[in-house]
């Protein structure tokens, strides 16, 4: 499960890259939102054009790299902590999600880029079955380490 969310996030960031006219429409949107004034908006404009692609980068790069150690350690741990982790990561991920879908934070963006979240959340939703599958057996290994 933290595989396939690694390699989707690698996807959804290179598409994400490819298409800098989505984010400006979320931070648009936000924008909006917030009710700026004029200068306001163009300096948080002028912030956000300059620093929002490195630190997308530099925050997908951070994401795969801690997936695949927490994967790593799972495999080789076999450890309840992680699931449960993620599980609350994912939960967390899911919530800010449909609180955007219903805010209209997604208004205006291309029919591509509603196509590329619903292929996330598709995703999502399988790694959720993997991760309870993994907390499940995390929980057997435990139980038979404890007996004698």
């Amino acid at each position: 499960g933290l595989l396939a969310a690694s390699v989707m996030s690698v996807i959804q960031a290179a598409v994400s890259a490819m298409h800098p006219e989505w984010m400006a429409t979320l931070m648009n949107n936000q924008y909006a939102r917030m009710g700026l004034s004029g200068q306001q908006l163009e300096t948080q404009q002028a912030i956000m054009s300059t620093v929002m692609g490195p630190l997308m980068t530099i925050g997908s790069i951070i994401g795969v790299v801690i997936y695949l150690v927490l994967a790593w350690a799972q495999w080789k741990y076999v450890t309840r902590a992680i699931p449960i982790i993620v599980l609350a990561m994912t939960a967390y991920s899911v919530l800010m999600g449909a609180l955007a879908l219903a805010t209209g934070q997604y208004s205006g963006l291309a029919t591509a880029y509603v196509v590329l979240v619903g292929v996330t959340w598709g995703v999502s939703c399988v790694c959720i079955l993997l991760y309870v599958a993994s907390l499940r057996g995390a929980w057997m290994f435990h139980r038979l380490k404890q007996e004698p």
